[in-house]
């Protein structure tokens, strides 16, 4: 009888172990953002030149955003800027949703403020995954305020961002 159980077992761990074989490492991401993501955002309102943003979206429902740090054309004038934290969730159809804020210091030209934090900027989100989840397509709100919480500036814009993949050394 105890053998009968141990070629069970072992037969059942074969199946498990086979049928896993096939799965690749990233089956779940054509689902979820999660992983990281460099992409374009662009303002659709004022003439600004495009923004080079780095993504990450972790599997828990955070989100961090990088980026250039000095801007030298913002609302609140010449500004550097933190990384940007927040969070993301699933949304309706198939649609995430996500908010991140970062912090803006003014910089050592900067007119009355050099060195001291002057407001912040809050970017929310709203994408979908297209061509097989390697790809985010979607539109973007960002909200700059000053330190006293006074909106300075509010417009949409659109974001486009490719999933980084490794890749082998040549």
């Amino acid at each position: 009888m105890k053998l009968h159980h141990v070629k069970r077992m072992v037969c059942a761990i074969g199946l498990l172990t086979a049928g896993l074989v096939g799965v690749p490492a990233f089956a779940h991401e054509d689902r979820t953002p999660t992983g990281s993501w460099e992409g374009i955002a662009q303002s659709t309102t004022i003439p600004l030149s495009p923004l080079t943003t780095l993504l990450t979206f972790g599997a828990d429902g955070n989100l961090v955003e990088s980026r250039r740090l000095y801007l030298p054309q913002s609302p609140l004038g010449p500004v550097l800027a933190t990384s940007g934290h927040g969070e993301w969730r699933r949304s309706k159809n198939d649609k995430f949703e996500a908010t991140t804020v970062l912090l803006y210091q003014g910089t050592s030209d900067h007119p009355t403020s050099p060195g001291v934090v002057i407001g912040r900027e809050k970017v929310r989100y709203q994408f979908q995954l297209i061509r097989g989840g390697e790809q985010l397509q979607g539109t973007i709100l960002v909200e700059i305020h000053d330190a006293a919480g006074n909106i300075v500036f509010s417009g949409p814009g659109t974001i486009e961002a490719t999933r980084i993949r490794p890749q082998s050394l040549p």
